[in-house]
Order: C-alpha cells, then structure tokens, then sequence
C-alpha cells in the first residue's frame, strides 16, 4: 500500500494523501465499490464534505464508505482533510485528484460530455422545431421548460420516434407506438403520454388512444349482420373504423352528399341541423389509414360527392386534399365548402408564420389543386392570416 504524506496546517488538523496524489493509475474495484463511487461522483465538485458522501451512502453501506475513502487515498485518488476531536483525527472532506477522469472510470459522462450532449439535443430540437410544424409546439416546449437533461433526452427520442412512424405512414394505438419508441408497449409512462397529448396532434399521426371511430352525423343507415344502425336517429354517432371492413354491410337510406368537417366544435355544431340527405363525417386532422379505409368501404356501399370544409390556412388546405383524394379514387367528385374569404374574412385574424408561407409555396407549386383552393391560397398570401372555422361554421 502507497505510503501517506502529511500536511499539518495546525496543531488540530491536516490533509492527508498519497505519494502519488494525484493518481495516474486507477484501482481496480469490486462491483459494490464501483457502485458507491458512482454515486459520489454525480457531482462535479472537485471537493465534497465526508458526511455528504456518507448520506450518499446510506446508513448500509458505511463500512463500505470507510473502507472504499483509504483504499482511494492510498491509491492516490483522493486527499482527505481531517481535523483532530476527542484523541483521534475525523475526516471532514474529501478532495477527489480529478473528477473527468474519475467519471470516466466509473461510466459517468464528465461535465464537458454532458455540455456537449445538450448542445446537440439543442440542435436537434431547433431543427424539428423548424422542419416539422407539427412537432414544433412540443420541440419548442422541450427547448423552454426547465427539465432535467435526462427527461428533455427521452421526449427527444420520442419526438424522433414520431417522425419516424409518421414517415412510415404507420396506424395503431398507443401499444403499438410505445413499442415502436422504445420496444415494449408499457414503456412510455403517463406523464410522458400526457405530454404527448397536449403538444402533439397524436390522432390525426394515427396513434389512437382507444379504437379509431369514425364519427358520423345527418341521414345514412348501415345494415349489420347484427341489425341496423342509423345514423339519423342517434343524431351523431362515432363507429369503429374496423366495422366497414364487414363483407356483409351494406347501406340503407343512402346519401346524396358528404359533407366533411375539420373542426370536431363545428362538426357537433352541423350534426344539430344536418342539411337534408346529407352525411356529416368528422374530418380528422391527419386522417389515419384505418379512418381512410373505413371512408373508401363507406363510399364503395354509398357512392356520394363531398364538401369538405377545413380551416382556411395552409394545413386546412392539405387536409382537404388527402379527404378529397379518396372521392377522386372512388370516381366521385369534391369540393372545398365555406372556405372561401367571404367565409373568414371577418374571424379573429390569426397571422401567417414564415413556415406557412413556404407551405403555400409548395401548394400553389402543385398541378393538382382545384381552382377554389388556388383562390384560397392567393387569399391566404394576400391578406397574410389564416383562421379557425369555428369562428362562423
């Protein structure tokens, strides 16, 4: 064992350390060691009071304390700072020889490592702020709330995980999604899930919390090899998407219109005085694939034309498009309904982002964009603002 060198600053205490503080070769540690030591050094002081190191160990791990502190300052890996009370010398602080090099060996990340960690996780948070609008709110909230870094890492790599299923254009419920994050269906906690819900449109990504409906209102009747349902007489009622996959339904009392609304408010609201033999159907979003499904196998048993009606702002406007795309596959025809700037002209004005901008950039590059919702995009560009359709609809 390394012989100890004593430093006496007065006749009541001292330091004590190694000859070769500080030290160039590590100890070898048992396991129960390495885990104490690991504990200790979660800290980056360089100098630590004893009797915080023995909270840290806890009232079973004591002699473990004592015995780990001598071995690591005859090892030279740290100096204590003792003073001297009732015939013997006290240790009371620790002063570690060098605490990076130290975390290291004990599979800690270093100070300049962690710095390092949260600048990047800075810059990936900023980039998906600024390319994915729909996980800007929840990247923007990562960015300003006062979270650890172990917590703004995880909700990182879900945001990451979103992208990625939305990418793959996948469906499912939040089982399913939970094991596409991170490998099992039960591990996304509830305060993770709750944060989730409230920055990000989980829905309309298809991640359904329960089975997804699609929700219905206005004149149609369903025929089931369990009896009829109708929608009329419920007054507003949300199926499950996987009923339409029966081979056995059929329509009854069929419409002679659709009409889809994006604002579930404004839905609820038409669904009270649904026009004469029309079909409401809640517009979703981002419609899942399942929901798309259900809307095709509605369609092949009651053909119909579509007004659909979304916010007049550049997402509106893309979710009209992928609606109106399932009428033109089912050889049926579509239009955009109230909204038209007549129709928002005098809603509380919400103003454009640079991001909706480009947004119309790229829509108004499209060849497929019907003439209603040309005009819609050169008024959104010429008025510079957007709205909520449940301001009049």
């Amino acid at each position: 064992m390394s012989a100890l060198r004593v430093e006496q600053s007065s006749r009541l205490r001292r330091t004590r350390s190694a000859a070769s503080f500080p030290c160039t070769t590590w100890p070898e540690l048992r396991e129960r060691q390495s885990a104490l030591l690991k504990d200790w050094l979660r800290s980056d002081a360089s100098e630590r009071q004893w009797q915080t190191l023995l909270d840290a160990a806890g009232p079973d791990r004591l002699d473990l304390a004592d015995e780990l502190r001598d071995l690591l300052l005859h090892a030279g890996v740290l100096q204590t700072k003792e003073h001297f009370s009732r015939g013997q010398w006290l240790v009371e602080r620790v002063r570690w020889s060098d605490v990076p090099a130290l975390q290291q060996v004990a599979g800690l990340r270093t100070a300049a490592e962690r710095e390092s960690s949260r600048s990047a996780i800075t810059a990936q948070l900023q980039m998906l702020a600024q390319d994915t609008p729909w996980l800007e709110s929840a990247a923007r909230h990562c960015l300003d709330a006062r979270v650890g870094d172990n917590v703004r890492t995880a909700r990182l790599e879900l945001l990451h995980a979103l992208h990625g299923w939305h990418q793959q254009q996948r469906f499912g419920l939040w089982r399913d999604f939970a094991l596409h994050a991170r490998g099992t269906t039960k591990s996304i906690t509830p305060t993770e899930w709750k944060w989730l819900e409230a920055h990000v449109p989980l829905e309309s990504l298809g991640i359904a919390r329960f089975a997804p409906m699609l929700w219905l209102a206005g004149e149609l009747t369903l025929h089931t090899s369990h009896g009829d349902i109708s929608v009329a007489a419920a007054g507003m009622c949300g199926l499950p998407t996987r009923l339409f996959s029966q081979s056995d339904l059929h329509a009854q009392n069929a419409p002679a219109h659709y009409w889809l609304i994006e604002n579930r408010a404004s839905f609820e609201r038409q669904a009270t005085h649904a026009p004469e033999r029309t079909c409401l159907i809640w517009l979703p979003g981002r419609p899942c694939t399942s929901w798309c499904e259900a809307v095709q196998a509605l369609l092949a048993i009651a053909p119909a034309p579509a007004r659909i009606s979304c916010d007049p702002d550049p997402a509106g406007v893309e979710i009209a498009l992928t609606a109106g795309a399932l009428w033109q596959q089912a050889g049926q025809t579509w239009t955009a309904f109230r909204m038209q700037r007549e129709d928002w002209e005098r809603a509380p004005a919400i103003a454009l982002t640079a991001d909706d901008v480009q947004w119309l950039d790229r829509l108004q590059a499209r060849d497929d964009l019907p003439r209603e919702l040309q005009r819609l995009c050169a008024d959104l560009r010429d008025t510079g603002r957007k709205a909520e359709q449940e301001a009049w609809l």
